[in-house]
């Protein structure tokens, strides 16, 4: 009786909280339709945590997890400036009372995801619906492909693409997708060959997934389930045709991230044959050169996969160690062999740049000397002329007047200047990095704002003179139709990365609740992927993210897979 009332008590509390926290953003308070259905939904979800009240035994670590996801959560789907003009308690109150919403929510799917039994499904023909599912995908490339041929090419596409002409090289685009480029239009040179090597790699990689899902016994509903979401969600499918570095690192990060699970399920056995050996080192390769800030990806994932699978230390050491050696000497004596032009270190000034350029338009404290400095680095006005809240690019492209020189010949005293700045005016530099970084945490964006989000066709008035061919007319046209009505409302989430961001976190608690904390290394990739792109993203650009999208339908079946008899990990929930 006693426990029945304090269980009451904590949820009129709760309740309260709740309804007194989501009101503060209401123009009609408790008249809000949404205020009304939030409070339902947690009198509802209290039933359910009570009814089910064994399966709320879970480690302290789990705990605070789970709070922190939850934070996390409910912070992506803030959009209201107006909460911060309020005084320090109402501002606490509103997130708080929204983390609690948010928490009580995440324990339901978690205690479900305890709860639930296996869904394993024994196969007649392994092979059979894995051929199907892939012969889709890359049907459905296809249709991109045709419909704005021969590809997709933006400045950044026409400058590698040049590289891979002249050999003039030049490290802003990673040099082994650029030899890449040079071997595919030794067979054919256009852009479509590039396309098509893409597409294959594309569906490759997506056989090679959903047939360790299919050899895991994951029920055929979830795979014909992940293979609608694929067909039908236009990231899945449209970069396939856009000649970028980011198509291939992306699908490397999944490949990799698939390699590691297979690792983590046969509690390191997979890694004693020499074809899967090798099949570890060739996704590892991918996403160590396919993109620059994949190198400490890789690096710090195979560190914590020695210490992980320690019976294995010495074979993942091993591919460590010959990838790092050639990283090296690609970057040391083959680049001075070639004349490789340094990438710009600009590159990863972006968010400093950025809470600087904040700072000085929203008249910030600065010392006389310190306004005198960040002036030669850039005019004052034209720092509040250019400055664009979500992207670099316009200070950073200002060549006539940006002087990168004048930094870099004292890159300390820039610094400092910076972090004094910073100091003096810590909410200013706060939202200039929010606003910066939204595009990896933001699901519901502050207005006005933008994404890049996809191309169709190629930059006009390229020196190669590269155009795109309509093959049907209807064709382009529908295509077209299609991937601007997935830009907007109710569809635009799907153009959030914070949004697959929200997906992977939820389902990696659901991983942890089923199959343990050491189950956590899967995500490793993802997670300092994610991190890498956040200290230092340049613009609000999709494809940097891209890898975010491919990873997250796998780890939405992660949970639901079942290790066999002689795999089975210890759960340490359990």
């Amino acid at each position: 009786m006693k426990q029945k009332m304090v269980f009451s008590f904590v949820c009129l509390l709760t309740l309260f909280i709740t309804i007194f926290g989501l009101t503060l953003n209401q123009t009609g308070g408790l008249l809000q339709t949404s205020t009304f259905l939030g409070a339902l939904l947690i009198i509802i979800s209290f039933i359910f945590l009570y009814k089910n009240r064994a399966f709320l035994q879970f480690t302290p670590l789990f705990w605070v997890l789970t709070l922190i996801v939850s934070f996390i959560l409910q912070f992506a789907f803030f959009n209201n400036l107006q909460i911060a003009k309020k005084d320090i308690v109402s501002i606490a109150f509103y997130f708080f009372s929204r983390t609690i919403f948010i928490l009580i929510l995440n324990l339901c799917i978690q205690i479900l995801a305890k709860r639930s039994s296996n869904f394993k499904y024994q196969y007649k023909n392994n092979k059979l619906p894995t051929l199907v599912i892939t012969l889709a995908i890359f049907l459905g490339c296809c249709v991109y492909w045709f419909g704005f041929y021969p590809a997709a090419m933006s400045p950044d596409s026409l400058a590698q693409w040049k590289q891979a002409h002249t050999g003039e090289f030049n490290d802003w685009h990673p040099i082994m997708v650029t030899w890449i480029l040079m071997l595919i239009i030794q067979l054919w040179d256009s852009p479509g060959a590039i396309v098509l090597f893409q597409i294959l790699v594309v569906s490759l990689i997506y056989l090679y997934t959903f047939n360790f899902f299919i050899k895991k016994q994951i029920h055929p509903i979830l795979l014909s389930f992940f293979t609608l979401i694929i067909l039908t969600t236009p990231p899945f499918l449209v970069f396939s045709v856009i000649i970028w570095k980011d198509i291939l690192y992306s699908s490397f990060m999944l490949f990799f991230t698939v390699n590691i699970a297979q690792v983590y399920f046969s509690k390191g056995s997979w890694l004693k044959s020499k074809k899967n050996i090798f099949i570890m080192f060739l996704s590892a390769f991918g996403v160590a050169f396919f993109r620059h800030n994949g190198f400490p990806v890789f690096i710090l994932t195979f560190l914590t996969m020695a210490f992980v699978f320690r019976k294995n230390w010495k074979i993942i050491l091993y591919i460590l160690l010959i990838i790092f050696v050639a990283q090296k000497i690609i970057t040391g004596p083959v680049f001075a062999k070639l004349d490789v032009a340094p990438s710009d270190p600009n590159e990863a000034l972006a968010i400093p740049t950025q809470q600087i350029a904040n700072i000085i338009v929203s008249n910030g404290k600065l010392s006389a000397e310190e306004r005198d400095y960040f002036n030669k680095v850039f005019p004052i006005p034209q720092w509040k002329e250019k400055y664009n809240p979500y992207t670099n690019d316009p200070i950073k492209f200002s060549w006539d007047s940006y002087d990168r020189d004048f930094i870099f010949k004292d890159i300390k005293l820039y610094f400092k200047n910076y972090l004094n700045v910073v100091i003096k005016n810590p909410r200013l530099a706060t939202e200039a990095l929010l606003r910066q970084t939204s595009l990896v945490w933001q699901v519901t964006p502050f207005e006005p704002h933008y994404v890049v989000t996809y191309i169709t066709g190629i930059h006009a008035n390229n020196e190669f003179g590269l155009k795109n061919t309509v093959i049907s007319p209807v064709l382009t046209e529908k295509t077209n139709q299609y991937l601007k009505a997935s830009t907007d409302f109710p569809f635009k989430w799907i153009w959030k990365p914070a949004f697959y961001h929200c997906i992977i976190l939820i389902f990696s608690l659901m991983l942890l609740v089923r199959k343990g904390f050491s189950s956590l290394v899967i995500l490793l990739p993802w997670a300092l992927n994610t991190l890498s792109v956040l200290v230092a993203l340049p613009a609000q650009d999709f494809r940097y993210l891209l890898a975010s999208v491919f990873i997250s339908l796998f780890i939405i079946a992660l949970p639901f897979v079942e290790e066999k008899q002689g795999e089975r990990i210890e759960n340490t929930d359990k």
